[in-house]
């Protein structure tokens, strides 16, 4: 239960890029959707504002921006977001991804300094050498801030045995928007008509953006080794990059046959409609993920998901999918396999167990609740020093 106090706390939200992500998505639904009569937010992006950040904007909370390169320490980013903390005078520095935790250090508000961390098992040999300095500077001063918000069981686990030690874990899975994203037969009829798809040919989904933890290669492989048994069925692939016109994406089809049964669609702002088009949706990563936003969707869309051993995935779907070893096409056609085998019933009966367990057990209202009272409870405890 939140408790009331004098006046909205003020909540100051630092986030590395508001661009179409899992972490950005989180943040906007979090802001949305929060008691205004109790809180006040304020959101600041380190680089320059993308998509989420004009819906946040739209939504009626102010995105401030420092304007940084990617990649790129800048003194003059600090400095900044110094005056804008001692403008704002936050209640609670709310830090969202590596490195916003790293530069929210800066505002010296260690006691009301909370940060946020996405993702599991990271192959940290396939990123930049910033990336890495600052996970692992994360772990040497993860005792600096007041709290540790985590999305997954997994990352807390995966962040400990790499020296994250917090004086506080907060284990706050994400939460979906059910009334967004559910099931829509006229949205299903839309998409399928717009690519091209027969009405009832089985569509396969992956939406998520091109990077190596997603694994499209094992996605695509196992699409083609499920073509040799079901040549009837079609593929939807979205999000940033999943593109003929990115060469490195395009690397990856040789040798893939049908290319007429894969729609590539890049990034979409209709992500709920391609949810409601799909007969299964799946997540193939292989390392990195905390709690799948594209599974969560799609499961409030009624889709049961075929997942990776991944994070905290195979939690998310429980008993309403099915769950596979990563990196192994075999195992992940086969999963697909038996579920057209099992008939549309069987997999509309998963489908409704899947958008009732979202419902109950990921939605919205208990992620504000969960936010709210690490929030309230972190005042309070200022308030008695």
């Amino acid at each position: 239960m939140v408790e009331m106090h004098d006046r909205p706390l003020k909540i100051l939200h630092l986030i590395s890029t508001l661009d179409v992500g899992g972490a950005e998505q989180n943040l906007a639904r979090l802001v949305e959707t929060m008691n205004r009569d109790l809180f006040v937010n304020e959101v600041v992006c380190m680089t320059s504002p993308g998509p989420i950040g004009s819906r946040i904007e739209g939504g009626g909370t102010p995105v401030i921006s420092l304007n940084m390169r990617k990649g790129t320490p800048e003194i003059g980013a600090v400095v900044r977001l110094r005056n804008i903390a001692n403008h704002v005078r936050p209640d609670i520095v709310q830090c969202w991804m590596y490195h916003a935790n790293v530069l929210g250090l800066t505002t010296l508000r260690m006691n009301r300094l909370v940060w946020n961390i996405r993702c599991s098992d990271m192959d940290l040999d396939l990123y930049g050498r910033v990336y890495r300095w600052t996970v692992k500077l994360g772990a040497f001063v993860s005792r600096l801030p007041v709290a540790v918000v985590i999305n997954s069981h997994a990352g807390m686990s995966t962040h400990r045995s790499i020296g994250y030690h917090p004086r506080r874990w907060e284990i706050i899975p994400n939460g979906f928007e059910t009334d967004l994203f559910r099931p829509d037969p006229q949205m299903r009829n839309a998409v399928r008509a717009e690519l091209g798809i027969p009405e009832n040919a089985l569509l396969i989904g992956l939406i998520c953006r091109f990077d190596p933890m997603k694994d499209h290669a094992t996605f695509l492989q196992a699409a083609s080794l499920m073509l040799q048994q079901h040549e009837e069925t079609h593929f939807l692939l979205a999000g940033r990059g999943v593109s003929l016109n990115d060469p490195h994406f395009r690397s990856l089809l040789s040798g893939i046959h049908a290319l007429d049964h894969f729609h590539f669609l890049d990034e979409r702002s209709d992500v709920p409609s391609l949810c409601a088009s799909l007969d299964i949706a799946c997540s193939s990563s292989a390392w990195g993920e905390g709690l799948p936003n594209a599974i969560g969707e799609a499961m409030a869309c009624g889709v049961p998901c075929v997942v990776t051993d991944v994070g905290d995935s195979a939690l998310l779907v429980g008993d309403t999918g099915m769950v596979v070893e990563k990196r192994n096409p075999n195992a992940l056609a086969r999963a697909w396999s038996e579920l057209l085998d099992a008939g549309e019933e069987k997999r509309r009966h998963l489908g409704q167990k899947a958008r009732d367990r979202i419902v109950e057990r990921y939605g919205i209202k208990t992620m504000n609740q969960r936010y709210e009272s690490l929030y309230t409870d972190i005042a309070k405890q200022n308030t008695h020093r």
